[in-house]
């Protein structure tokens, strides 16, 4: 609550108990509604919040006027955000979700279109530097991940600068899999046979 308040500019002091700062932060939420003024609390990485501070947003979830919410909160997170969620210690959270979308990872010509993009913005104008095969090896590998895509698209392309390459190989892909424990290693292409014996 201290950030919140720090955020919406109310003066705190070290020794401010959460009920006086509750207080505070009510007033200055008012003040806002009056003004016309909507408020929402953004949280990344919500997932790395403990259950004592989750608890702490259902109490800000609570302040409203007659005729609406005084704070939007909007939580952002990894899955295990939802699993925290269960916790039994903060149903009442829970209970006041009302939107909740969950992304899947991008598709293969999204992460072909993503990874253009990166380059354009970083400058380059050339041809696709993903050759088929290796835009194919990225996207399972990295399941569509924004995050992943990068990681494993750097490593590619500086070892295709390595070798003095244009394009980024499946060759190089492959190896980023290799050195990024979080990718999904590629599927055996080839399935053993067994034999019975007579």
């Amino acid at each position: 609550m201290v950030a919140l308040a720090e955020e919406l500019e109310i003066p705190v002091d070290a020794g401010t108990d959460q009920h006086r700062l509750l207080r505070a932060i009510t007033k200055q939420l008012l003040d806002f509604a009056r003004a016309g003024k909507r408020v929402a609390l953004c949280i990344d990485e919500s997932q790395a919040m403990p259950l004592d501070t989750l608890e702490a947003l259902r109490l800000l979830t609570n302040l409203e006027t007659e005729k609406r919410k005084l704070l939007q909160v909007v939580l952002f997170g990894q899955p295990e955000l939802d699993h925290k969620l269960q916790a039994e210690s903060i149903r009442q959270l829970r209970q006041r979700i009302v939107f909740e979308q969950k992304l899947v990872g991008l598709a293969r010509d999204e992460v072909g279109a993503y990874v253009m993009h990166r380059l354009a913005v970083a400058g380059y104008s050339g041809q696709p530097l993903l050759r088929s095969r290796a835009l194919a090896a990225l996207h399972q590998a990295s399941r569509g991940v924004p995050r992943l895509v990068n990681i494993l698209m750097h490593k590619a392309m500086l070892l295709a600068y390595g070798e003095n390459s244009r394009s980024v190989e499946n060759r190089h892909v492959r190896a980023a899999v290799q050195d990024t424990p979080a990718a999904t290693p590629a599927r055996r292409w080839w399935w053993p046979v067994l034999r019975a014996s007579s």
